[in-house]
C-alpha cells in the first residue's frame, strides 16, 4: 500500500513518520517531488480473528516414538519387535486419514500491567499470574491462539477401545503429539507476522501451565471465536475436542 504526500523537507518527513506511525508505516522514500510512504507491514491479526483450515502436516516417526517413550530410535525400522512397529505404523497411517488441522488466532494490544496481571482492552482478567507478567513484561502485543486436529481422531480412538486397547493407545499417542505439532505450526505463522512487524516473539505459553489457570479458557474461547473451528470447553474448562491447544505468544520489543 502506498500513500503519497506533497514534497517536503527531511524535517517534515520525520513529522509525517511520527504522525502516522500508528498505521504501521516503517519507511519513507523520497521520490522526485513526492514523498512516498510505504506501508510494508500491518498487524493483520489485530483487526479480526484469523482462521486457518486444512493446515498441512507431516507425522514424524521419531516424534511419535518419543511420545511413546521409546528412546534412542529414529525410525520404525529400528524397532526390534515387529508387531509393535506394525501397530505404530498402522496408527500413523490411520491418523493421516483422520487429522483435520484447524486454528484461529487474534492479536491484542497490551494496555496495562500490574504485579499480578497483564491487561488488554478486551479483558483485565485473562492474563493473570506471575508467569504471565514475566512472559509479557516487555511486550506491546499478545496473540491468543487455539488449534485442533479435529474430532475424528477422538471418535476413532473411542471405537478402537471396544476391540483393541493397544491400537487405541497407539493412535491416542499419535494424536497427542500431533495436537502439539499443529500448535507449533500455527506458532510459526504467528512468529513470522511478529518479526515482519519489527518485534521478537516470546515462547508459546499454554493455558493451564504454571499459575495461568484453566479458567482463562473462557476468555480465550470467546476472544479467538474458537467455535468457528469446532472447539469449545466443558464446565471445568477442558477443551473439546481434547486434541486441541490454546496458548499465548507475546510481541516483545527488540532490544537495541
Amino acid at each position: 500500500m502506498l500513500l503519497k504526500l506533497p514534497a517536503a523537507s527531511s524535517r517534515d518527513c520525520a513529522h509525517y513518520a511520527f504522525s502516522i506511525s500508528i498505521l504501521g508505516i516503517i519507511n519513507i522514500i523520497p521520490l522526485r517531488s513526492t514523498v512516498v510512504i510505504i506501508l510494508l507491514f500491518m498487524i493483520k491479526s489485530s483487526k479480526k480473528v484469523v482462521v486457518l483450515n486444512n493446515i498441512p502436516f507431516t507425522i514424524e516417526e521419531k516424534k511419535v516414538l518419543r511420545e511413546l517413550r521409546i528412546p534412542k530410535i529414529e525410525t520404525l525400522k529400528e524397532v526390534q519387535e515387529g508387531h509393535i512397529a506394525a501397530a505404530i505404523k498402522g496408527a500413523i497411517e490411520t491418523a493421516y486419514s483422520l487429522i483435520r488441522g484447524k486454528a484461529c488466532y487474534r492479536t491484542f494490544k497490551i494496555t496495562g500491567m500490574s504485579a499480578d496481571r497483564v491487561v488488554i482492552e478486551e479483558s483485565d482478567q485473562l492474563f493473570s499470574g506471575g508467569n504471565m507478567v514475566r512472559l509479557l513484561k516487555d511486550c506491546e502485543y499478545a496473540t491468543l491462539l487455539v488449534s485442533t486436529i479435529g474430532l475424528d481422531m477422538v471418535e476413532r480412538i473411542e471405537e478402537l477401545k471396544k476391540s483393541s486397547l493397544t491400537d487405541a493407545y497407539y493412535l491416542d499417542r499419535v494424536g497427542a503429539w500431533m495436537a502439539d505439532y499443529m500448535a507449533e505450526q500455527v506458532g510459526k505463522i504467528i512468529e513470522t507476522e511478529i518479526r515482519k512487524n519489527g518485534y521478537e516473539p516470546t515462547f508459546r505459553y499454554a493455558a493451564g501451565y504454571g499459575d495461568w489457570g484453566l479458567s482463562a479458557q473462557s476468555d480465550i474461547m470467546r476472544l479467538t471465536e474458537a467455535n468457528r473451528i469446532g472447539v469449545s470447553i466443558t464446565e471445568v474448562f477442558i477443551m473439546i475436542p481434547r486434541f486441541s491447544v490454546s496458548a499465548v505468544i507475546g510481541w516483545e520489543k527488540k532490544r537495541i
